[in-house]
Order: C-alpha cells, then structure tokens, then sequence
C-alpha cells in the first residue's frame, strides 16, 4: 500500500513509519529538515519536503497515494498548555490542513484516511467507562479542533472513502514524550488535583505506533486507542513519583484549579476512563502496556 504520512517525525512517527515499512508499505512521509529526511530514508521512507499549507504541493504529493495517514501536531509545552494562543498552528494542522488533506484525498482517489484524534475531550464521566458514544466537553477551545478534524474525516467518509478517526489517550514514553514531564515531576510540579479519584486513560507511544499500523486495515469508523486500565491520577502520578524517588506530590483543591485555570481545567480535572473495546474488537489489536503503572517502569527503564 502506497501510504502519505504527515507527522513522520513525531514522537509516534519515529515508531510507526518503520512499522509501517517493515509491513511493505511503501511510506512517503513529511520533513522539513535534513535529519528528518536522513531518518526517513535510513528507514526506508521516502522523504517529501513539502508545505502542508500549501495545496498545490498537497495535491501534488497525493496523486497516486492509496492512504493518508494525518499525525502532524504541534503541541505546546506543559508551561503553556493552560493558554490558548500557543494551540494555534495545532488548530490548523487539525481544522485547515485536514481539509485541505481531504480535499485532495477525494480529488486524486485516495482510498482511506487515517486521521489522529484525542480521547481527552471527553466529558467528566466519574467512574464509568467512556465509548466513542460519550459526550464532548470543547469549552477549552484548542480541544475543539479535534472535532473539526473528525468532522472532515466524516467528510472523506460520505465521499466513498474509509475514513478513520485514532482517538488517542494521553500519550507517555521514553525520550522527549515525557521528558519535560518526568523533569517536572523530579521537582515536584506535578501536582495531585483534589482527591485524585478522576480517571486517567493513557497510552504508550510504542502501543500508539501498533494501533496506527492496525489501522490501516481497520473498517471504517471513529476508534478510542487507550490502554487497557485506565488509573485514577492519584495512582498515575503517584506511581511516578515513586518510581523515581521524587519527593511525594503536592495536592492542590480541585476548586483552586477551576479558579486558577478555568476552562482550560478541562486539560487535568475530568475523569476519563476510556474503553478500547471497539478497536480491539474491529482489528484484533492489544497495547503492550495495559497499564501506566507498568508502563512507566519501561520507560524509566529506557531513560536510564
């Protein structure tokens, strides 16, 4: 399968494409820079040095392409999460650059779109567990495009193709996708919210890169990527401190969170237990790490 990948040199990326590869797809993925195009094409990738906001060069670059696979993000460091300027350019990959991926996707015959989504737009569902079918909660506006992506998957759909929306939890692993965050938590700014009974779904990088390589065979439809036990956060966090002989976490009132952060408490408070049921039951997947808390002894494992 002849494959577009945008995203290739993310933190799922750097895992998927040589999946991907080794599967013999034939994988022709995004950079902009020299070591990203080295990387790719050490992997057997190709490289495209193109701009994703421009759609001449999309169309271009998806003629002939059985499927596309939209992993590019731009997410803002945990400083500046709470805010909503710094979501901007991930708002255009999700919202403008999905379209105008779709747009090209139905003009050059594409035949699936993979498109990557988030799990942590759920609304507060307590203890129970949360299916594809659950409410949203967007009153954080950054989460919003996530909706929007989806929605021009949905697109791609009612045009013929098989659209598929990822909605992945909350990613962790070694290197630069928990770095800042196990930093922080050395330091002891990582705090534990209220009671810390709100559910945390998460998902290791390595499962993320499987359940994208899954999909490319996957029936139409959305998909919630979790692991398969999801922790309250007080065992999330508290595992962590623990694992790295931080001092023990600071608690902070969920009510002074709401006041400090406001909509953008949506990010840490909600409770998310996220079942991934429908994606094992469609493609036979199965995370590695079925839970955080041994997951992140892997983790620290590869960091040390």
């Amino acid at each position: 399968m002849k494959v577009f990948f945008t995203g290739a040199t993310g933190v799922v990326g750097r895992v998927a494409v040589p999946l991907l590869v080794r599967a013999g797809h034939e994988v022709t993925a995004v950079s902009r820079s020299d070591e990203g195009r080295e990387w790719l094409q050490h992997v057997g990738a190709r490289p495209a040095e193109i701009d994703l906001f421009d759609e001449d060069e999309v169309d271009t670059t998806t003629r002939g392409i059985d499927t596309v696979v939209h992993f590019a993000t731009k997410i803002p460091s945990l400083a500046q999460m709470v805010e909503v300027e710094p979501w901007a350019m991930n708002d255009d990959l999700r919202d403008r650059v999905t379209g105008m991926l779709v747009d090209a996707a139905h003009a050059n015959g594409v035949g699936r779109f993979i498109q990557q989504s988030i799990t942590f737009f759920y609304a507060d569902g307590g203890s129970e567990w949360l299916d594809e079918s659950a409410p949203l909660d967007t009153s954080f506006t950054p989460l919003a495009s996530a909706v929007a992506a989806e929605g021009h998957v949905d697109r791609f759909r009612e045009g013929g193709g098989t659209g598929i929306s990822l909605r992945l939890a909350r990613f962790y692993g070694p290197g630069e996708v928990s770095g800042e965050y196990i930093e922080a938590m050395r330091i002891r700014e990582i705090p534990v919210v209220g009671q810390g009974t709100n559910y945390v779904s998460s998902l290791h990088i390595y499962d993320a890169a499987t359940a994208l390589a899954a999909a490319m065979d996957a029936p139409d439809g959305t998909y919630n990527v979790g692991d398969d036990e999801p922790v309250p956060s007080v065992v999330y966090i508290d595992t962590l401190a623990e694992l790295l002989s931080a001092p023990k976490p600071r608690r902070i009132p969920g009510a002074a969170v709401r006041l400090a952060l406001g909509k953008a408490a949506s990010l840490v408070r909600p409770s998310q237990r996220v079942s991934n049921r429908k994606f094992r039951e469609a493609t036979g997947w199965a995370p590695v790490h079925p839970s955080v808390v041994e997951g992140w002894r892997d983790v620290l494992t590869l960091v040390d």
